[in-house]
Formats: C-alpha cells, sequence, structure tokens
C-alpha cells in the first residue's frame, strides 16, 4: 500500500536547509543563510514534484552564498 504524499511545508524546508548550510558554513552569518534558503526553496515551491527541494535549495544556497562572499570587497580593495 502507498504511503499518502507529506505536504510540502516550505517554513520546514527552509529550517532545515538553513540548518545544514549553516554547518557547513559556520562563518556566515545566520540571518543571510537563512534568507537565502528561504528564497532557493520558495523559487521551488510550486513543483510538482517537491521531494527534493530541500536538496536542490541547500546547493543553490550555498552557492548563492559562494557568490557573495566572491564578490564582497577585501580590506586589500
Amino acid at each position: 500500500m502507498d504511503k499518502p504524499a507529506k505536504e510540502f511545508d516550505a517554513h520546514e524546508v527552509t529550517e532545515e536547509v538553513a540548518d545544514r548550510v549553516k554547518k557547513r558554513m559556520p562563518d556566515v552569518d545566520d540571518e543571510l543563510i537563512h534568507r537565502e534558503a528561504a528564497a532557493s526553496v520558495e523559487s521551488h515551491a510550486d513543483a510538482r514534484v517537491t521531494d527534493f527541494i530541500g536538496i536542490i535549495a541547500e546547493r543553490e544556497t550555498r552557492e548563492r552564498l559562494a557568490g557573495i562572499a566572491d564578490e564582497a570587497p577585501t580590506e586589500s580593495d
């Protein structure tokens, strides 16, 4: 017998993504991580298949944060 599909909860997925990213990028501001995680999750919230949004959003969040870090001025600038 098939299990009923779990309803997608964007808030829950955002928190999970933010927690995983914080562990991998502890030097990044928590609020910035949460904001980028929420944006990534929200961009996929209307997908027909939601099972992998957390994985996709985590990768996108890390990539966005790495891009922000690359654009940030350094002390020598």
